[in-house]
């Protein structure tokens, strides 16, 4: 190979060129290095790594007016080494030392002795006032006189830094790492006291380390700015790293020392760490400074914003980055609230902060809301809370130096814990801390934080090789159920058990979420089979969580992957005595060994009378739930080498639950949003021989998948290579409000004329006996009927969409008894429902279908392609992105089944026994979507010919005029358009509706005489209003929830105009 490509002449020698361009200095010591205070580089002799000469007159520039002797001190406390400890022991102290001054000892002119007086090392508040110095080729000599020459090595004021290995751009970094760098930590073990990080680089290829790192954890440093895109060169590397202002910013605020497991691992921020602290840290000063001026209003002020990165690249991490590094440059007096909402997360932020040193205090850790408010009035540097201690309303510290951070934003910021917070710290500034993007229902979490302050997303991280490839796998089953007595069946059961409402409500609940289909046990042991089969011919055999539908269910899948491990193991015992060849079968026992120590565990909460729960499905709980109370089986699913390997779980452990040796999600359980994108993240960690994670799909994950991918994969750019964020729509706070009091106004007037009843009864109740006398005359009221129930739960879970949309709003207080007391009713009829026992119904229910699908289906066929595997990172996010935009965008289509899911629940909402259906349509329903979703056919079109998955969407045609409105129909028209953004077709259907509602009641309805005195017109009146809205009303843009609240504005407004218009059409 020509010289020109040589290792020197193509790699080193433009290194070497680049850190000359960002002003260091340079020496090339291979021949002729001269030693001595005047020497080549200002050093001894080939035993020192810190260039004493340059290093003394740095600290005496920075440190001026001291005798000799403190210097002296100083070098021989950063040069001398300490044989007993090890290597990230001295580094750590050593870089102690350096960033925050080396304590020394001497007397003064006068003759006094001055203690512990701090020499500081570098000038980290102006960068260039620093000397740095690259060195080519240094000899060192190391242990037993032997010698090694690092390539290049960058001082700064005479300190080993910066150690770069450098390779031909024909050979793989990692022989630099597995060859030299190893060679190097045993021959010259000085070189890394004072190294803050490590470069390793053959021109094409450039990762970041630090001496304790695996070659896996090494990092490629990709940008100089967050929002570029990635380039893989070792000029970015270089750029990025070693620029004067950016390396003395790693060194000082971007280095960490873990030692939580058992010894010390010294970290180095990551790319997009560095890159997206740095930008809060900036916004945070900004916003500041604007105040300060009067540019922003307070509110603004305390909006820090989201930082966004995405699961497994380091989130808790770069918490502890941002809050040191404020602490450092900002003020030091600022106290942290760092907040999550689950036990588990808490734990695990917590177990960071302590693990880096950070937190050193456990009793800061707050125990109970008592304990919170205590530690909220002192002065802790860090807070560790839950948001849900924050069970009380008053007003703890009026200081301005708190900031709050909240870890998944956009799960904890809303609610009565979160206002509460804020009434308690109402100074404070809010950061929200998210793992998944802000989707299109999240625009409380922007109105709270703030726009995006950093963004970090699920490709990127793949690309920049933080976190490892997803690859998708559908092994789902197709069903066929052919029993035309099942719907006899099935009702003869039900009619069995006299029923009262909230038994018939719940089981309701469980029938609409297809329950007893997707509990079969046929189902159920077709799974349990080909998980056992799946799990155990992998190629990286990591842990496994498999993912269930809820806690019955999950131990149910416990029984039949048991079973089906016996059978496993039964015939792997008579394949391997038939293995004639003697190596083979080595290999084959060795497998079967793993495969009999292979423990599988249930992990899931407790409840009350949860023996008796299980007891009514034949099922057992105690013995798994002894094992989980007597066991630490998070600490040994963790840990790698122990034998319990997969976890069956349905709600813990599938967010803020890192494994990082865990490579399979067997997922059976309907997850979309935040929750799916947490759940696959579990699978993503990057680990030693791990190559990427699987996503094993069961149930027809993939659409919910594509939905939350088509937000989590990132933005798209721009037509000028900016790139755009979908932002959600924030309204007008006035607006906000006035939609409030209209839903609340419409609630209020739904229960005084629809339930006879009063809600300031609760409201203003003079005291706690009396509430709770209303709230039972007021269930009472609201249950008169299946149909009163129904409506009055639509109206209060739209109360508190539009009470949780105004947040975080002072004005909310206006409106607080109010929405209090609709709670307190509309909890009271949820805990009947949740309190109905219809357990052993259900499974009777169960027995019917498990039968039908036993007797009339023998076997379950495959899907085709059965297993084919689809790599999630290679997805064209934007392409998915655009298409589900505009698929959302087109909110008008008149589809044929859109109008019959409207009339559907119209129909339910109306009957008074809902369950009087034809329980085989039903079913066959289901079974028909559910077999749908199984076609890998589908799959494929879905990943790649995105167009297909919803069909071709014809273009809606044009109205020939616009309809002209009376003054009449005017008002009724500003009624339902109120609080809405409607296309121009939208708008004409509402205008349509406006003017044909009305015409039909004067029509007919408002002739009666009389007709506001009589409950049964009254009546008439308002179910003709509700069902015409139901029927003419653009869906979705149009929802239950909207169709109720202006059908009380309506017949309000009805009442007042209309009342005597019977009366004028008799005259």
């Amino acid at each position: 190979m020509s010289n020109d490509y040589s290792e020197d002449n193509l790699i080193e020698k433009t290194t070497i060129s680049l850190l000359k361009g960002l002003g260091w200095e340079t020496a090339n010591v291979f021949h002729n290095e001269s030693f001595g205070a005047l020497g080549t580089i200002g050093r001894d002799s080939q035993e020192q790594v810190v260039l004493k000469h340059h290093f003394i007159a740095a600290i005496k520039k920075l440190n001026p007016n001291l005798p000799e002797v403190a210097y002296t001190q100083a070098y021989e406390q950063i040069a001398k080494a300490e044989a007993s400890k090890t290597l990230a022991d001295i580094n750590q102290e050593k870089y102690q030392l350096l960033k925050k001054g080396i304590s020394v000892t001497y007397k003064n002119e006068k003759g006094e002795l001055i203690k512990e007086k701090k020499i500081q090392v570098f000038n980290f508040k102006n960068p260039q006032d620093n000397h740095f110095l690259a060195v080519q080729q240094l000899w060192v000599k190391g242990v037993s006189g032997m010698k090694r020459r690092p390539d290049v090595v960058g001082f700064v004021n005479g300190l080993p830094l910066v150690f770069i290995e450098l390779k031909a751009h024909h050979i793989s970094i990692k022989s630099a790492y597995e060859k030299n760098l190893t060679d190097y930590k045993d021959v010259i073990p000085k070189m890394w006291h004072t190294n803050a990080f490590i470069i390793l680089s053959n021109g094409i290829e450039s990762k970041v380390g630090s001496f304790t790192s695996k070659f896996e954890h090494y990092h490629e440093w990709k940008r100089i700015k967050e929002e570029e895109e990635g380039i893989i060169s070792l000029e970015t590397v270089i750029k990025g790293t070693c620029d004067k202002k950016n390396l003395l910013d790693i060194f000082e605020n971007f280095i960490l020392y873990d030692d939580s497991l058992e010894k010390v691992a010294k970290l180095v921020a990551r790319n997009h760490q560095f890159l997206g602290v740095n930008k809060a840290v900036k916004h945070l000063k900004t916003l500041k400074e604007n105040y300060s001026k009067g540019e922003i209003s307070k509110e603004e002020s305390q909006r820090l914003g989201v930082f966004w990165h995405t699961q497994g690249s380091g989130k808790s991490y770069s918490m502890v980055f941002l809050t040191q590094k404020i602490a450092r440059q900002l003020s030091s007096n600022y106290t942290f609230v760092l907040l999550t909402d689950r036990t588990e997360l808490d734990d695990q932020i917590y177990g960071t902060y302590e693990g880096v040193g950070a937190a050193k205090n456990k009793k800061a850790k707050a125990t109970s809301a008592t304990h919170l408010k205590e530690l909220l009035q002192t002065d802790n540097k860090y807070i560790f809370s839950l948001i849900h201690k924050f069970n009380f309303e008053e007003e703890l510290s009026q200081r301005d130096d708190i900031i709050v951070i909240s870890d998944e934003a956009h799960r904890t910021q809303g609610g009565t814990f979160a206002m509460n917070m804020r009434k308690a710290l109402p100074n404070a500034s809010f950061m929200g801390f998210t793992g998944t993007p802000l989707f299109k229902d999240d625009e409380l979490t922007k109105r709270i934080f703030g726009d995006y302050v950093s963004k970090y997303d699920f490709k990127r991280s793949i690309e920049d090789g933080a976190t490892v490839p997803l690859y998708y796998e559908n092994r789902g089953e197709k069903l066929k159920l052919e029993n035309p007595k099942i719907d006899e069946q099935i009702k003869s059961k039900i009619d069995a058990f006299d029923l009262d409402d909230n038994e018939e409500e719940k089981l309701k609940k469980l029938f609409a979420r297809e329950y007893p289909i997707l509990t079969a046990n046929k189902r159920l042991k077709a799974i349990a089979k080909d998980v056992v089969q799946h799990f155990n011919t992998r190629g990286y055999k990591g842990k496994a969580l498999f993912v269930a539908l809820d806690k019955v269910t999950a131990v149910k899948m416990y029984n039949f992957i048991t079973a089906e491990w016996q059978k496993y193991i039964e015939t792997l015992e008579k394949e391997v005595t038939k293995i004639t060849d003697e190596q083979e079968q080595i290999i084959a026992y060795r497998n079967l060994k793993w495969v009999k120590e292979t423990e599988v565990s249930v992990i899931i909460s407790s409840e009350q009378n949860e023996i008796k729960k299980f007891r009514d499905w034949d099922l057992d709980i105690q013995p798994h739930r002894e094992k989980m109370n007597t066991r630490d089986l998070e600490s040994e699913f963790k840990d790698e080498a122990n034998p319990f390997r997969i976890a069956i779980v349905c709600a813990m452990w599938i967010t803020g639950f890192d494994v990082k040796s865990l490579s399979t999600l067997y997922i059976d359980k309907p997850l979309k949003s935040h929750t799916l994108m947490q759940a696959i993240a579990r699978a993503n960690r990057v680990h030693t021989g791990k190559n990427n994670g699987l996503i094993v799909d069961y149930i027809e994950t993939y659409k919910a998948l594509l939905n939350a991918l088509a937000i989590y994969g990132g933005g798209s750019k721009g037509s000028a290579g900016e790139e755009t964020v979908d932002e959600p729509p924030v309204k007008p706070i006035e607006e906000l409000e006035e939609e409030l009091k209209e839903t609340i106004d419409a609630s209020i007037s739904f229960l005084k004329h629809d339930c006879d009843f009063d809600l300031d009864l609760i409201a203003k109740a003079e005291d706690t006996i009396y509430r709770i006398k209303y709230l039972q005359e007021g269930y009472n009221a609201v249950c008169k009927n299946q149909d009163t129930r129904n409506k009055f739960n639509v109206l209060a879970r739209e109360v508190f969409k539009k009470y949780k949309a105004l947040m975080p709003n002072q004005a909310i207080y206006n409106y607080k008894a109010e929405r209090d007391a609709i709670n307190g009713l509309y909890n009271l009829i949820a805990d009947k429902v949740d309190e109905a026992d219809v357990t052993y119904l259900v499974k009777q229910v169960q027995d019917v279908v498990n039968e039908s699908i036993e007797t009339y289906n023998t076997e379950l066929n495959k899907v085709e392609d059965y297993g084919k595997q689809v790599d999630i990172s290679q997805l064209d996010f934007d392409k998915i992105k655009a298409e589900f935009e505009q698929l959302k965008s087109n909110q008008n289509i008149a589809v044929k089944s859109l109008q019959e899911r409207v009339k559907k629940k119209l129909d339910a909402l109306i009957k008074n026994n809902p369950l009087r259906v034809d329980y085989f349509e039903r079913y066959e329903e289901i079974i028909e979507d559910y077999n749908l979703g199984k076609e890998y056919k589908s799959i494929k079109e879905v990943f790649d010919e995105l167009l297909n998955l919803f069909g071709e969407l014809t273009e809606e045609e044009k109205r020939s005029g616009k309809e002209m409105l009376s003054e009449e129909e005017l008002a009724v028209f500003d009624m339902l358009n109120k609080g809405k953004k409607i296309s121009d077709k939208e708008k004409a259907e509402v205008k349509e509706a406006a003017k044909n509602l009305l015409k039909k009641l004067q029509d007919n309805e408002f002739k009666v005489v009389d007709w506001t005195e009589k409950s049964q017109t009254k009546s008439a009146v308002r179910k003709a209003i509700n069902d015409y809205l139901y029927s003419k009303l653009p869906y979705p843009t149009y929802e239950d929830g909207d169709i109720a609240v202006k059908t009380e504005v309506l017949y309000n407004f009805f009442e007042s105009q209309y009342r005597d218009y019977g009366n004028r059409a008799v005259v």
